[in-house]
């Protein structure tokens, strides 16, 4: 279904506050009547269930997964109205930006990223959960 005027998500990134740092909106409003679905810590496994080594590489698998949820929702990424990211070195900050531009194509979630000491396993560097919204 194409979105109309009633149907879009009404993006909030108020004059009186200080603007976005970087690729994302300070607030979404959703309409009545939408779906809603919550994506669970998605971790860049591969669908045969290896674990990529590398940053770069597991946060590429997890936008791949993410988008495969979404799929299954009827929804893509123009639909997400929240985005959590987890890593375990603040630098990765830089790729998750990119990783964000180049999958979003210019929709601008709500979003944050923290920089942990740890995830559940040695081996995963990144997780990232979502919400997404969609009026059918």
């Amino acid at each position: 279904m194409k979105r109309t005027e009633e149907t879009i998500l009404k993006i909030h990134n108020p004059h009186t506050i200080a603007p976005p740092v970087a690729f994302y909106s300070q607030g979404i409003e959703v309409p009545a009547g939408a779906r809603t679905l919550h994506i669970a810590g998605v971790l860049g496994v591969m669908p045969e269930g290896t674990m990529p080594i590398g940053f770069e590489a597991q946060h590429l698998q997890i936008w791949l997964n993410v988008i495969e949820i979404l799929k299954s929702a009827d929804m893509d990424v123009s639909d997400l109205v929240r985005l959590n990211v987890f890593s375990l070195d603040p630098s990765d900050v830089f790729m998750v930006s990119e990783g964000r531009q180049r999958f979003l194509n210019g929709h601008k979630p709500v979003s944050t990223y923290l920089a942990i000491k740890g995830l559940a396993r040695p081996e995963f560097l990144v997780e990232m959960d979502a919400v997404a919204v969609k009026v059918d």
